[in-house]
């Protein structure tokens, strides 16, 4: 009896210690556009040229209806604070508080590092993603 306790504790520890947050945003990244009829591919290597479609997602909804979106070159072989190269910032009002889908063409090979930040924030960026770009 004392055994089961235990294992009921401690399951119940578990579930309640680690569990994931759903609340947290995202950008998904895919070689299709984002539908409800044929969902996405989702996809981080692209070829150049390659159209590549993202979502910006937050569950509970952002905070204001205007978004800032900008997008870095990471250079090979760059440190943590330089070697980047600013190549997109675009603000965007949504029709929907929760999604904005959107998508672009790159023509040079590297990483790119994505932001998008609320209107009210630009310090701090909401949702960040990466994808690579090769020949």
């Amino acid at each position: 009896m004392k055994n089961i306790f235990i294992f009921l504790t401690l399951l119940l520890l578990c579930f309640t210690l680690c569990g994931c947050d759903r609340e947290k945003p995202g950008i998904l990244f895919s070689s299709t556009p984002f539908s409800k009829e044929l969902g996405y591919t989702e996809q981080s290597v692209y070829k150049k040229g390659e159209k590549i479609y993202y979502l910006l997602y937050k569950p509970k909804g952002f905070e204001t209806r205007l978004l800032k979106v900008q997008v870095f070159r990471k250079n090979d072989g760059a440190d943590e604070f330089f070697g980047y190269e600013y190549l997109y910032n675009k603000t965007v009002e949504l029709k929907d508080r929760k999604f904005y889908t959107d998508y672009f063409i790159i023509n040079r090979k590297g990483y790119y590092v994505f932001q998008a930040f609320e209107f009210t924030n630009t310090i701090k960026p909401v949702i960040i993603g990466i994808v690579r770009v090769e020949d």
